[in-house]
């Protein structure tokens, strides 16, 4: 059996661009470059892989532009040997400066307030290869060419991490000038794609700033708001209302739906509802994000009526199906939810279908 030992680069060797404190953020935020500034680098967000990459000796690099000239980025990097059945796993997650000439540069500073490494980053225009080179010491070597894999970045604790603490202070409230904090990462996501993270103060263990990442890190919410309704500092909700999960299971119902919106719109209490009653139109989800409703209609108002704001009065028995586009922050996507009003409770025979797609 491989004997693998994992380090994350964070301990000693305090990631300048991934420490926490406003001295070490690489960029002020409140002097954004635009996009036209970073050229190719707009809209980077993918994972590469090292040329030359073996079972024993590979490296991967992951990479995403997040505004204000800065990317995210984290190596993969694993050496050992077959023959000794050993391998050292490191990761290296950071926020990397792009440059006027457009080449990437992220820099490690030690706890002696020195450069302890220096990586750079240098993206092809074509958008295949970023090659990379260090100057300093690193337990592994990152240096190479690694060409483009597949679209997209995946949250890992070192990325979360980087990412939280890398965006303005006032949207999170952490800093290390103030207060000396930990973040902490959960073991598992929340539905296979929300990761929350909590921040507490070192010396009182009281909880500083509470958040939610999406596994693609396409946004950053604040949950410890004080109406409890998370406020997105970082991002698009777009993305994670285009996110579907696929049914558990090989039953009928599983294989004709596939996969349902991860967070569906529904009626708060179920799809059977009796006449004279009513019931609204809300958001499925393990946190209270702040909704609204586009074009809401139902497709008889004589069984069943739907106001703007989603609330639904059942008149009599029938079965009607509710359509519309539902909001979250700055992302939409149409929904229809079936509804059946009678006289008795239970539900109805046929399960609800739900569709979702994006608003483009």
């Amino acid at each position: 059996m491989k004997k693998l030992f994992a380090i994350l680069l964070t301990g000693v060797l305090a990631l300048a661009l991934f420490a926490c404190g406003d001295k070490d953020k690489p960029n002020d935020p409140t002097s954004p470059v635009s996009a036209e500034d970073i050229g190719h680098w707009d809209g980077l967000n993918s994972n590469f892989a090292r040329q030359g990459s073996s079972q024993f000796n590979n490296a991967t690099l992951q990479a995403k532009e997040i505004d204000n000239g800065l990317a995210l980025f984290e190596f993969g990097l694993m050496e050992g040997s077959e023959a000794e059945d050993h391998a050292v796993d490191l990761k290296i997650p950071g926020v990397l400066r792009i440059q006027e000439d457009l080449t990437g540069i992220y820099e490690s500073i030690g706890e002696d307030g020195k450069t302890a490494f220096t990586i750079l980053f240098s993206y092809a225009e074509d958008g295949r290869t970023i090659t990379v080179t260090h100057t300093g010491e690193i337990p592994l070597n990152p240096d190479g060419v690694y060409e483009y894999a597949d679209y997209g970045v995946e949250c890992s604790e070192g990325t979360a991490r980087a990412l939280v603490e890398n965006l303005p202070t006032n949207a999170t409230s952490l800093s290390s000038n103030l207060s000396t904090y930990t973040l902490h990462y959960p073991e598992e996501s929340v539905l296979g794609y929300f990761y929350p993270i909590s921040a507490t103060l070192d010396d009182t263990g009281a909880i500083l700033a509470s958040f939610v990442v999406t596994s693609d890190l396409s946004a950053v919410y604040r949950t410890d708001t004080e109406d409890e309704i998370p406020v997105l500092i970082h991002g698009t909700a777009q993305d994670m209302l285009d996110r579907q999960i696929a049914l558990e299971g090989d039953d009928e119902e599983a294989e004709l739906i596939g996969t349902l919106p991860a967070l569906p719109a529904v009626i708060a209490d179920g799809n059977f509802l009796a006449p004279g009653t009513k019931s609204k139109l809300v958001l499925e989800s393990p946190w209270p994000f702040a909704i609204s409703f586009e074009g809401l209609l139902s497709t008889d108002d004589s069984i069943a009526a739907v106001s703007e704001s989603g609330e639904i009065t059942a008149l009599k028995s029938g079965s009607v199906t509710i359509t519309g586009t539902l909001v979250v922050d700055d992302g939409k996507t149409n929904f229809m939810v079936d509804l059946a009003v009678g006289s008795e409770g239970g539900e109805i025979e046929a399960e609800p279908e739900l569709e979702e797609e994006a608003v483009g």
